[in-house]
């Protein structure tokens, strides 16, 4: 059993959090003996740094174990999180410190886990010689993170990420006072902890899709209808690529519709919307939830109120759904890597897609916040050698490489809100006359995908969709 002194950085000696406290009490593999640090600002304190740096120099000497956590007071730890980065560092000896990304700063996915330009201080593990050997400063345009990072590699020490060490940034809203603690530039009022978060209930959702004029009859007569037909009155950001005057009036028509026109230039609407739907989310406030899906073949059959339910819960991470087979079941994933022009990139896609559980990017959920996260990564990585040269639909290796590459940042829910039809096994499912599906093994289907036009029948069909019926009791997946 590995001993660990962990720092804990509090504004106050005032009693931790119970969700911090039960983080850190749940932790395996360690015994931890915690310290308080108080992280009060004096009145000649020039900024939140000082006061910071200050308040880590005085607790780099509490303790004799040979490893040292420092962790701010909002923070909440997984179980495995202060064993998997005392690991890291045995396994690392030229590492200095190794840390559990909590604000999220590897979703930029450009940064290397083992060298990214900041390593934030929230939740960081010390070998205690290093420690003992560093001086917390900070400069007019440096945070003491920043400095810590420069001064460890001038010395030819290692400072990064762990990707397997998990940890939550939970700041509760009265966090927003203006008192200077251990990061005031991360608050937010997104804790699914917070009491307030818990009375309001979920916010209201927007809903993103994104067709041609392939698909634009498709949306309008299917996707729109049986959205609205499921009781469902959120408003919906349909950018339309290529579509004729009178398409685009059809479409405007449609009430709770906001059409974004966009001249079709024959990329892929799959392409296209991860960088034009940046245009709305970017704009919006960052805890709004947001989904998106396919728009040619999506048939909504219930309530998106539990979505809305788990984004809150989940604010800080992407929900997606996975598909119904993997590699090698998914032949498919052999073909989507080769498109990749460069060989060494190449490798790399077919090794992530086909040593992980495969995602079906058709649909995402999350907060403006984390949805906008995966947009500008996934939208660089298509423009970028890691998928130069992916087709139609290249957006699924975006969505593979981006998760799979950011472990913490993304999490799979019920595949009911994306059920995806192609690949799934006849034995599975029911699919009646007029489109709605029924789940063998009893779970919900909130959203029906008939990907690979394997609901297309449904267009010569006589059978009309039921007239609007009452929404089935709400049904949160576990």
């Amino acid at each position: 059993m590995m001993h660990v002194d962990l720092l804990l950085l509090s504004r106050d000696l005032t009693p931790p959090r119970p969700d911090v406290w039960e983080g850190n009490q749940a932790q395996r593999g360690v015994l931890l003996c915690v310290y308080r640090l108080t992280g009060t600002p004096r009145p000649g304190d020039l900024n939140r740094w000082e006061t910071i740096a200050r308040a880590r120099n005085q607790g780099r000497t509490l303790g004799a174990s040979p490893w040292v956590m420092c962790l701010d007071d909002d923070v909440v730890l997984e179980p495995d999180c202060l064993a998997q980065l005392v690991e890291g560092l045995q396994r690392r000896p030229e590492f200095a410190a190794l840390a559990a990304d909590s604000a999220g700063e590897m979703s930029r996915i450009w940064e290397h886990w083992d060298y990214p330009t900041h390593v934030g201080m929230a939740a960081v593990m010390f070998r205690r010689q290093r420690l003992a050997e560093l001086t917390f400063r900070w400069e007019d345009d440096k945070c003491e993170c920043l400095c810590c990072c420069e001064d460890l590699r001038a010395a030819s020490q290692g400072i990064g990420y762990h990707p397997g060490a998990l940890a939550w940034h939970r700041p509760l809203p009265a966090a927003r006072s203006g008192s200077q603690g251990p990061d005031p530039d991360r608050q937010n009022d997104r804790s699914p902890q917070s009491p307030a978060a818990a009375r309001r209930g979920p916010r209201p959702g927007r809903i993103l899709a994104a067709f041609d004029r392939r698909d634009q009859h498709r949306f309008r007569t299917q996707f729109l209808p049986t959205l609205r037909d499921s009781g469902n009155h959120e408003p919906v950001w349909a950018f339309a690529y290529g579509l004729f005057p009178s398409e685009l009036a059809r479409l405007e028509a449609q009430p709770g519709a906001t059409v974004m026109p966009v001249p079709h230039d024959g990329v892929c609407p799959a392409l296209r919307r991860l960088r034009d739907f940046q245009r709305v989310v970017a704009a919006w406030p960052e805890e709004t939830p947001v989904a998106y899906w396919d728009a040619g073949d999506i048939l909504f059959q219930g309530p998106l109120e539990p979505l809305w339910h788990l984004v809150d819960a989940h604010p800080d991470v992407l929900l997606i759904t996975a598909e119904p087979k993997s590699y090698p079941e998914n032949p498919v994933i052999r073909i989507w890597a080769d498109w990749v022009i460069d060989p060494s990139a190449r490798d790399r896609a077919f090794e992530i897609m086909s040593t992980n559980v495969f995602l079906n990017s058709g649909f995402a959920a999350g907060t403006a916040s984390a949805l906008l996260s995966y947009l500008r990564a996934g939208d660089h990585l298509l423009n970028s050698p890691a998928l130069l040269g992916v087709d139609h639909w290249g957006d699924q290796v975006a969505l593979n490489l981006y998760c799979h590459s950011n472990p913490g940042c993304w999490k799979t829910i019920d595949r009911g809100w994306n059920y995806s039809l192609a690949g799934r096994e006849p034995e599975e499912f029911q699919v009646a006359l007029d489109g709605r599906a029924k789940r063998l093994d009893d779970g919900p289907v909130h959203v029906l995908h008939g990907n690979d036009r394997s609901l297309r029948w449904l267009e010569l069909s006589p059978w009309k969709r039921p007239a609007p019926h009452a929404a089935p009791s709400p049904h949160v997946p576990g």
